[in-house]
């Protein structure tokens, strides 16, 4: 199982920065060009090595993991102080804001040259799979951001072209893309075969059905063109992920701690349902996750929209299941649940995290000691009671998952549902393997019912609760908000924030109206006052920096900003 995780890799090269003219003019690592370079395998591999850390996991540069502040700018986490993006309060940059193209030159680089290198294909090109892997990954996260941008297919000197050209049209790059990780799949080493810790051939795939489900309905819903295409590529890399059987989903048969075994644990590699996981090592770079759980120094709560989203256990919205208890206490409303709501959500009575009275929330005696829980629904996914990890502090070592099984399961049945073509026996195959994981009814297509309170009133009942199911399963890992993007669905980030109902008898010190504010409902509106008027949905799109619009007059900024 080792050649599942990506293993931190010391003799990483330093990466160049800067995008000036007098960055052009360098070579993209500080000891390696082609003169002196790429002679045999062990050379190509080094340089390679530089590119693995694209991938953060937890992060190392930073105390707040990326994966779990992901969630910030989208309608599932609610940060103390409220985040721009979701808030519709973002402005143009400067400069930066994301376009920056020092890893694309530095994989171009590799890719104009590698070839040369006198050894056999078959060894030089698995390293080219990887280069191309990253490079299709950056792509997609660009594409994402700002729609069209410049495809570039070498690495860039001060006389070329293409730094004063206007925009690629992103079907175009799109389609690049797509080429670029086909190749990428067809070089890379299966995963039987692959080196341990290294990018494989089903990391590639994974990636492609990734990139194809968001790039095929992002077409399919902003009305643009051959959406189609890539939700049949999206099926195909997916079916062949299923197919070939090299995973699975953790079920035990203990949904009340079987999900949590994917996020809060300590050691991956055995987990049957990663693809792909960094590890951290003792004495050498760490994370400080699980320290910031347990003390919420993220300042973050899970939002009430998330929380009413998990079905019971009979497998209903909680608008139409009979078992469903009501608001009127966290711990009612957490009562026969979807079992992963309690393993995302902690509250008071169940032991989860040591010392945990009570959700922090503001003016209560808890947030003295804590971060503050702007909505009462307190994160303890990514939670372990490791005592000796919470020491830790930055030095964690509690593995990241990076890529894993669930969310090929559900590319496949949401691109089969928007196809047209998803039937029960997809949906038994996917959905209802993480239901059953969850202790939840498994999902009936016959008997589906339209949920009054959907955030999708014109989407389909079964392509709604497929979404369902990819929001709960993938809550907190940093998805939402682009699926809100592809989905052409900004407009729900501007429906009211709420938290929990308050309840004044678990709260008696905590003032309303001074330390907090609630609805007419007695629901926690965590924005009150430093955003009276609600959150606005700005754009889809990101905007490009003001200092590469004056640069390159060739470039126009992406309309609304």
């Amino acid at each position: 199982m080792r050649n599942y995780y990506l293993i931190i890799l010391l003799s990483a090269v330093a990466l160049m920065s800067g995008c000036s003219k007098d960055f052009l003019n360098k070579y993209p690592t500080t000891a390696i060009n082609e003169n002196n370079f790429w002679k045999d395998e062990g050379e190509l591999k080094e340089y390679a090595n530089s590119q693995y850390t694209f991938i953060t996991g937890h992060s190392v540069s930073t105390n707040l993991s990326p994966i779990i502040t992901g969630d910030d700018q989208s309608d599932n986490m609610v940060p103390l102080t409220f985040n721009v993006v979701a808030a519709g309060e973002y402005i143009v940059p400067s400069t930066g804001g994301g376009w920056d193209w020092t890893f694309i030159r530095s994989c171009n680089y590799f890719l104009v040259r590698y070839g040369k290198t006198p050894i056999a294909d078959a060894v030089k090109n698995k390293y080219g799979g990887e280069i191309r892997f990253f490079k299709a990954w950056d792509y997609f996260n660009k594409v994402k951001r700002f729609g069209d941008v410049p495809w570039l297919s070498k690495d860039l000197t001060t006389n070329s072209p293409e730094l004063f050209a206007p925009r690629d049209s992103r079907l175009v790059v799109m389609d690049s893309v797509l080429a670029t990780i086909d190749t990428a799949i067809a070089q890379l080493p299966s995963k039987a075969t692959a080196e341990p810790g290294r990018i494989n051939k089903d990391m590639a795939l994974l990636l492609k059905a990734r990139i194809c489900l968001h790039e095929g309905t992002f077409r399919k819903y902003h009305g643009l063109s051959g959406g189609d295409v890539f939700l049949k590529q999206a099926v195909a890399a997916s079916n062949q992920l299923i197919t070939d059987g090299h995973y699975s989903i953790v079920n035990t048969g203990h949904p009340e701690k079987d999900y949590a075994s994917v996020f809060n644990s300590m050691d991956l590699s055995g987990n049957k349902e990663i693809i792909l996981y960094k590890d951290y090592k003792t004495g050498a770079q760490g994370n400080a996750t699980l320290w910031n759980v347990q003390l919420n120094n993220f300042n973050d709560g899970l939002s009430k929209s998330l929380v009413d989203a998990y079905l019971c256990l009979d497998g209903k919205p909680i608008s139409q299941s009979n078992t469903f208890l009501g608001h009127d206490s966290i711990q009612a409303e957490m009562k026969n649940r979807d079992f992963r709501l309690s393993q995302t959500v902690t509250y008071p009575g169940t032991g989860v995290q040591t010392g945990f009275s009570g959700p922090a929330i503001p003016g209560s005696t808890f947030s003295n000691a804590i971060g503050i829980v702007p909505t009462g629904y307190q994160l303890t996914k990514f939670w372990i009671n490791d005592q000796a990890e919470f020491l830790r502090i930055q030095n964690g070592i509690m593995n990241s998952p990076v890529f894993r099984y669930a969310e090929v399961l559900l590319i496949n049945a949401e691109a089969n549902a928007e196809l047209g073509q998803c039937t029960q026996l997809v949906i038994d195959n996917t959905i209802n393997l993480l239901r059953a994981r969850a202790g939840v009814q498994k999902m009936v297509i016959a008997s589906l019912q339209k949920d009054t309170d959907s955030g999708f009133p014109d989407v389909p009942v079964l392509l709604d609760e497929i979404r369902r199911e990819r929001r709960v399963e993938l809550a907190i890992e940093g998805f939402r908000y682009d699926d809100l993007m592809r989905w052409k669905a900004g407009g729900l980030l501007e429906k009211p924030v709420l938290g929990m109902k308050f309840v004044q008898s678990q709260y008696p010190r905590v003032v309303v109206g001074k330390d907090l504010y609630v609805n007419s409902e007695g629901f926690i509106l965590p924005y009150a006052v430093s955003l009276p008027k609600g959150r606005k949905f700005k754009n889809y799109l990101f905007p490009l920096p003001l200092d590469e619009l004056q640069l390159n007059t060739n470039l126009v900024q992406n309309p609304g900003w």
